[in-house]
This record gives C-alpha cells, structure tokens and sequence, in this order.
C-alpha cells in the first residue's frame, strides 16, 4: 500500500480527489488524503483554508506534509492566479508554450523543496479546465441550449482544454461563470467531472495525464478490473 498526500487549492479539489480520484487511484495500490491548503492558523487550532496568497503559504503546508516520512506527497494547485512570489514564475513569462512553461515551473518547485517523494502538479490553466473535456456532457448537465457549441468553440480555439488561456476574463472559470449563470463550483464542478470521468480528461488533458500516470505508478499493486466510469 502507498500512501499519497495531496495539497489542493480549495474544496472543489478536496470533492473531486474524494469522489474521484481516490477510487480511481485505490486500484492501483495508492490510498490519497487530500488536505485543503491552509491560508491562516488561528489559536487553538482553527483558521482559514481555501485558496493561494504567497509561497510562504504553499511551502509551510508541504513541509508540515513532508514531516509524514512514510507518505508521498504532491499537489493540485492552479498555475492561473499563482502568487507572483512563486519560485521560477517570473523567468517562465518567456516562455512561449503553456505546457513547457507548468513542466519548468513544476522542475523549480520540486527543487525547491528538495524532497524525494514529493510530485509537483499544477493544473493548467487551472481545474476548470478539465470540465471543457466533455462540452456535450457539460450541456446535458445545465440543460443549456449552445452551451456545448460555445463550450467546444473555446477548445478548438485553443487547441486543448488544457489550453484555454490566462486571461482575467478568459481563463476556464471565468468563461463557465459568464456562460452559465448560477454555476456552483464545489457543486457542478466534481459533479461534473463523476459524469465525464477520467479517461474522457486524460483523452483531452495530456498534462493532466501524465502527472496522473506518474501517481498510478507509485502504486504496488495492479488496478482491479471495473465497471465505473472512472
């Protein structure tokens, strides 16, 4: 058994890595906890969780994770919105290729932290993207009209859902909030991503992918056959 930890931005990935990508992984022989980044401790042991300010943030939860010396740990954090203090993001704004400038940012992170069992992901641009995977799926669930046209249009204009752009009012997010009014993240968002399942976002998400295919490796056992969507 291999025991994964995970960082992830806020509650939508906490739900998705819960309902999804944990079961998926279990079959490999890889048991993840996802833990919510915390953004402020408070006295007594409360605080703030959800979201991403500063590095400080981001490293102070992953040392505190690294201390489980039993456990891998990786993330699921946004490279739309990263803090401007992020290790490496100001050199990668010359790097043209959205793909190879995550692969650099995520290198740097790893070096940074200097951890043997540590995987870095960013998702790119961020985790909505993964819902523009399946735009016929993504209508059927609003009961939208257009909604799937529109939603296909911004894929094939990018190239990947993946690459759906960085814009304050063009990234992944911002795009399903202006399409589709009432747009509940933590609700539509795994909800979404149980209906599309894993192979229709890999299919559509090579970077998504590999960092995937990197976690089912950690695993010590082979999948077990099965007949969900995942």
């Amino acid at each position: 058994m291999t025991r994964l930890l995970m960082l992830v931005e806020g509650y939508t990935e906490e739900i998705f890595v819960k309902r999804t990508l944990a079961a998926h992984l279990a079959r490999y022989g890889v048991y993840v906890k996802p833990i919510v980044l915390w953004t402020k401790r408070l006295p007594g042991g409360s605080g703030y969780r959800g979201g991403v300010s500063n590095w400080k943030q981001i490293r102070e939860n992953l040392l505190n994770l690294m201390r489980d010396g039993d456990a891998w740990v990786s993330t699921l954090l946004d490279f739309y919105g990263l803090p401007e203090d992020f290790p490496g993001l100001q050199e990668s704004s010359d790097v043209g290729d959205p793909q190879a400038k995550v692969a650099a940012l995520q290198s740097r992170f790893a070096a940074e932290l200097n951890h043997q069992r540590f995987i870095p992901f960013l998702v790119l641009h961020e985790f909505e993207a993964l819902l523009f995977s399946a735009p016929d799926t993504v209508g059927a669930h609003f009961d939208k009209a257009n909604l799937a046209d529109r939603l296909r249009n911004a894929v094939q204009e990018a190239g990947e859902p993946e690459r759906i752009n960085h814009g304050a009012a063009t990234h992944p997010k911002a795009r399903l909030h202006d399409l589709v009014e009432g747009y509940k993240e933590t609700s539509d968002g795994p909800t979404l991503l149980e209906k599309i399942g894993l192979p229709a976002v890999r299919a559509a998400c090579p970077h998504f992918d590999g960092w995937l295919t990197r976690l089912e490796a950690l695993g010590d056992e082979a999948p077990q056959l099965s007949t969900g969507g995942a």
